[in-house]
Formats: C-alpha cells, sequence, structure tokens
C-alpha cells in the first residue's frame, strides 16, 4: 500500500471519528430553555446572594436562561393570592422560594413534595435536616417546603449575675419568683424585655404549660385556660418589677397618663443594653440580635421553667410581699439574700466553657411541653418546585440542579445572614468555625440544629408576626392597668380587636 493510500485512509479514519463526535455531542445536548423563577429574597442583603448563586448556576448550565421575580417578603402574598390562576397559565414559575404555606389544600395540586422527588431521586436535599424539612410540613403533612435557614430564639441568662447573687438558676417556677424578689432589691431586672415585647414571653409560658395546642388556640382565636394562668403569671411578676419600664408615649392616646403604672418618660435602654450592662438577668433574644450580646458575660440557654409546677411542701414560709392572688400555687418563702455582692474582678470573668452543654435533649416534638435548652427555630421559609417543571422531562433535573445548588454548604451559609439557622444536617469543620466564632450563643444554635433533637417549631413564624405584636400590646395594656385581664385575653381572642374597641364597648 502506497503512502499516499495510507494517508488518505488515515484522513477518512479521523474523518469519520469526528463526525461521531459530533454526532454523539448533539445527540446528549441538553435543550435550551427558559427557567421561571420567583422569590421574596429581593431585600437588599439577600437579593446579592441569591444573585451571586444564580450567576454561578447559569455558568455550569449554560442551556438555562433564568427569568426570576423577586419581591421582599411583605409583598410576597400577592404571589400566593395568584397561584391558582397563575399556575394554569403559560408563564408558571418552574421554582419559587416562598415562605412556608401550612395550608396547601388549594395548592397541593402544583407542588411536588420532597418525597415524591425522592422516590426517583433518593439523594435529593439529602444534606438538610429531617427535623427542618419536618418542621416546615404543610398542615396535610405533606412535605413540600425545601427550607435553607430559619430564624430562632432562645432564653440566655448571666450566669454570673445568678452566681453572685447566691442564686440558682432558674429550674422550677420558685426559682423565678425568687430571683425576681431578689434582684428588686439590687435595682437589677429579672428579665431584659419590657412587657411591651412579651410576645416571646408569653410564647414560653402557654407552651410549657399545654404545647402547641395551647398556642393555637389562641391564633385560632380561641385561647384556653393556660392563657389565662400565663398572665396571671406576667402580672404577678410585673408587681415585683420584673420588668423594665416601658415608654408611656405610645400609651398616651389610651388612657390619662396619670393612670398608668410602670412607666417612664425617658427613653428606655434596649434590652440588648440591659443585659449587657448588668441591669438585667434574662434576655429573650432572637438571631437579630445575636451579635450584639457581649460575648465575656458567662451566658448559657435555660429552658423557661413551667408556670406553677412546685408543690405547696416546697414552700414553708408566707410572705407578704409577694401577690399570691395572681397566679396559682402556693405562697413563697422570704428571700435572704440581701443586696448584690460586690462584682467580680473583670479578669475572672471568662467565656462560657461551652454554651450547649445542655443541648442534647430528647426529641422535642410539636406537642411536647418542654426542651432543655429552651431554643425555639421556625423554619418558615425555602423552595418550592412545581409538578409542572419535575414533569417536563427537559427541565426536570436542570431544575433540581437549581435547588441543590442553594443547599451546598457555602451557598445555604451565605444565606444565613443576621445569625440565621443554617438547615444543613452537617457543617464542614472550617465552615463551623467561622460561624461560631462570631458568637458563642450562635455555636448553640448551630449544634442544636444538627442535632435534629433539641429545638422547638416557634409559633412565632411570619405569618404570625402580628399576632404576637397583638399580644405583646394586651399584656402591655393589662399590666398599665388599661385593660382587665378578662379584657386583655378578649384582645388576644380577636386580632381585629383594638384597644379603644374595649374601652369604648364598657
Amino acid at each position: 500500500m502506497s503512502v499516499r493510500t495510507t494517508r488518505l485512509l488515515s484522513y477518512i479514519l479521523v474523518l469519520s471519528m469526528l463526525i461521531s463526535s459530533v454526532s454523539s455531542c448533539g445527540k446528549n445536548e441538553k435543550k435550551h430553555f427558559v427557567m421561571r423563577t420567583f422569590s421574596t429574597l429581593g431585600s437588599d442583603e439577600d437579593a446579592k446572594v441569591y444573585s451571586e448563586i444564580i450567576s454561578e448556576y447559569t455558568k455550569t448550565h449554560k442551556n438555562v436562561v433564568i427569568n426570576d421575580t423577586s419581591t421582599t417578603r411583605s409583598g410576597g402574598y400577592k404571589m400566593e393570592l395568584s397561584i391558582p390562576s397563575t399556575y394554569r397559565g403559560a408563564s408558571t414559575p418552574d421554582v419559587i422560594y416562598y415562605s412556608a404555606m401550612d395550608d396547601m389544600s388549594a395548592l397541593s395540586d402544583f407542588f411536588m413534595t420532597i418525597d415524591e422527588i425522592r422516590k426517583d431521586y433518593p439523594a435529593f436535599a439529602s444534606n438538610i435536616s429531617e427535623a427542618a424539612i419536618n418542621s416546615a410540613a404543610a398542615d396535610d403533612g405533606g412535605r413540600y417546603c425545601i427550607p435553607v435557614r430559619g430564624q430562632w430564639q432562645g432564653i440566655v441568662i448571666n450566669a454570673a449575675l445568678f452566681r453572685r447573687s447566691a442564686l440558682k438558676i432558674p429550674e422550677k417556677w420558685e426559682d423565678v419568683v425568687r430571683a425576681a424578689m431578689h434582684f428588686e432589691k439590687s435595682k437589677v431586672s429579672l428579665f431584659a424585655n419590657s412587657l411591651d415585647e412579651s410576645g416571646a414571653l408569653l410564647e414560653y409560658m402557654v407552651r410549657g404549660l399545654g404545647g402547641t395546642k395551647s398556642l393555637n388556640s389562641a391564633i385560632k382565636g380561641t385561647p384556653d385556660e393556660n392563657w389565662s394562668t400565663a398572665l396571671d403569671a406576667i402580672e404577678a411578676l410585673d408587681e415585683l418589677n420584673a420588668f423594665p419600664k416601658m415608654s408611656k408615649s405610645s400609651f398616651d392616646t389610651l388612657i390619662s397618663p396619670s393612670d398608668l403604672r410602670h412607666t417612664s418618660a425617658k427613653k428606655q435602654p434596649s434590652p440588648v443594653e440591659l443585659y449587657n450592662s448588668g441591669k438585667a438577668a434574662i434576655l429573650l433574644m432572637d438571631n437579630t440580635i445575636c451579635g450584639q450580646i457581649n460575648a465575656d458575660i458567662d451566658s448559657s440557654y435555660i429552658a423557661l421553667p413551667e408556670v406553677g409546677t412546685f408543690t405547696q411542701a416546697e414552700s414553708t414560709t408566707a410572705s407578704n410581699s409577694y401577690p399570691t392572688h395572681a397566679i396559682s400555687g402556693p405562697v413563697y418563702p422570704p428571700i435572704t439574700a440581701n443586696t448584690l455582692p460586690p462584682e467580680e474582678p473583670e479578669t475572672t470573668v471568662k467565656h462560657s466553657p461551652d454554651p450547649t452543654q445542655s443541648l442534647s435533649g430528647s426529641v422535642s416534638d410539636s406537642d411536647s411541653v418542654s426542651a432543655e435548652n429552651g431554643l425555639y427555630v421556625s423554619f418558615s421559609e425555602g423552595f418550592y418546585i412545581t409538578k409542572k417543571a419535575y414533569y417536563d422531562k427537559n427541565k426536570r433535573e436542570d431544575v433540581l440542579d437549581f435547588v441543590e445548588s442553594f443547599l451546598k454548604e457555602q451557598n445555604a451559609v451565605k444565606l444565613c445572614g443576621n445569625y440565621q439557622a443554617p438547615s444543613l444536617k452537617k457543617l464542614s469543620k472550617r465552615i463551623r468555625n467561622n460561624l461560631t466564632d462570631k458568637s458563642n450563643i450562635y455555636n448553640g444554635v448551630i449544634k442544636s440544629v444538627q442535632s435534629a433533637d433539641s429545638f422547638y417549631v416557634s409559633a412565632r413564624t411570619q405569618e404570625n408576626s402580628f399576632f404576637w405584636e397583638h399580644c405583646s400590646l394586651a399584656v402591655a395594656c393589662m399590666s398599665k392597668g388599661i385593660l382587665t385581664k378578662k379584657e386583655a385575653l378578649g384582645m388576644i381572642s380577636n386580632s381585629q380587636t383594638t384597644v379603644n374597641d374595649i374601652i369604648a364597648d364598657r
């Protein structure tokens, strides 16, 4: 065979291989399409991270063009109202990021559940805590929402302040009352939060008495007897000056200022300022103020003791200084401790060795009435994948990849600005250290979520935020003598009722 013939055959072989390769690429090339997305991540900080993650995604999915519509959380409700009509049209979104919708009865026809997706893709969202997924489930039990981050709240206590006062860290309600009586003499508030911010305290008290059933009774308009008990306890503590003063300015239009109790015309310090300065011993906090807490304070989480759990046998001597009429249970023994001992030298005040030392509690399901660490976490938002997108074979895997891109460790953490809790079941040591170095208190939250058995699902979701603000106003007005307890309960039972409405109906 001549050299010329050999070269010609070689050229033909190479050409045939190229043609085969091009043909093969054409068969495997993904079809181009527009992915429609909607999110409530339109606020400045969220929008920046959200757009960065989308940009990363499109670099590796060149066949996808993202058509995104984003708004703020406050404007997101318009999307939910239009879902039944919008999702039947040609412009149906493929993926949405929205709040965890409890009532999916009218919407379940439009979204896939995680469990349905896992029948085809078992590893989908496998790095997300099952507890977080379960906490965002709808009333029908369907797990439609794929959470990325959660809001949280907890109670931190200045342990050194209690030690210097020879007081027990509260384990029973009696301990709470004793501490309130002692700190009153020392011009220290037991709680850093005033009663016009009492929504979180109410949630802890009512849940401690009756679990989510009691919480939901008021959210649905019929508060049970545990709400009355909680209001009695707050009123009793208020008489012991367990709460800092409130500004009377927001109440001036309701009643004569001369009738207001426990108020001040001066601007009052914030709860964090009171806690950081040692003027308050217990702080009810959430992720938004986590970074403001002084890390040099020996802070640790506690679970608020259940109201009235101690027995008559534990009380040996009556105390006329305690208002026994305002709470069920026995009278209390007198407090022998006097004023606060001298401050410990600053050099001896250390970080808490491990603020998560009591976080290994048992499973705290939605009807539990106590939790070891007292942490409440609300995974109240996340991604939803529409059935229309999932059943389109040209889109399905790219849509799943889109959601998974936000579930990657580094991206999920980026979305957790302002000390929100990532929904991940595991964090790498490097990422974990970077997060928890910000705050010794934040470390406890991360550890609790990942243990998947030591946090509550909070009832203080975004949808219920107005309800809890309404409760706070009712409690504040009761403490000031503007409303009776019965009237406060009536106000709590109807979020449309105003204080002026009640006063006018007398």
